[in-house]
């Protein structure tokens, strides 16, 4: 997954370990960690490989690298990109994928959007009937923790649902995608 992530940030524009590690706070790293430990190694490797073509230059004393995707590397990453999202990986390694979803062209990017949408009905049925099997049964304090973590997948399904469906719709994050938490 790194790898992809990587040859992303660099698809359009040279950049530096830096200028990488700063956009991955700034953006991807707010769902999706990074290890800088990994980074300039995974960099190195994708430069060795063809994948990212890597300069070096001198500014003032400092040598500084500076990385950008190749056409090989933009296939690879595109290749990924346009595959299916893998739904057995993390929510955070889905969300990676659909990060990059507007290098897409539109059909394709909403096939994989209407896919998705379909696993995450399919797993929230599961959950219900799980839910409605288990409101029959007497629960103990004991097994409400355990039991609990099934109301979160519900509503986390159900927020999946309404997150793809308003970014299927493309609507402006001002009409009010970006709200705090209230209790309704």
């Amino acid at each position: 997954m790194l790898d992809y992530i990587l040859i992303g940030l660099v698809l359009d524009k040279k950049q530096t370990g830096y200028d990488i590690k700063k956009e991955v706070e700034n953006s991807i790293g707010n769902f999706y960690k990074i290890s800088y430990g990994r980074m300039y190694p995974t960099l190195k490797a994708l430069a060795d490989k063809g994948l990212l073509t890597m300069t070096e230059q001198m500014e003032g004393k400092r040598l500084k690298r500076y990385y950008m995707a190749t056409e090989k590397g933009r296939e690879v990453f595109i290749n990924w990109l346009s595959a299916p999202i893998d739904l057995k990986a993390s929510g955070e390694a889905q969300l990676a994928q659909i990060f990059f979803y507007g290098e897409l062209p539109k059909e394709v990017r909403d096939i994989r959007l209407q896919e998705f949408e379909i696993y995450i009905q399919q797993a929230l049925m599961q959950f219900e009937g799980i839910a409605k099997a288990l409101a029959a049964e007497e629960m103990d304090e004991k097994s409400y923790y355990g039991i609990s973590t099934l109301y979160y997948g519900l509503q986390n399904a159900h927020n999946i649902l309404r997150w793809i469906r308003f970014i299927k719709e493309q609507k402006p994050l001002s009409e009010g995608f970006i709200r705090p938490y209230n209790e309704d």
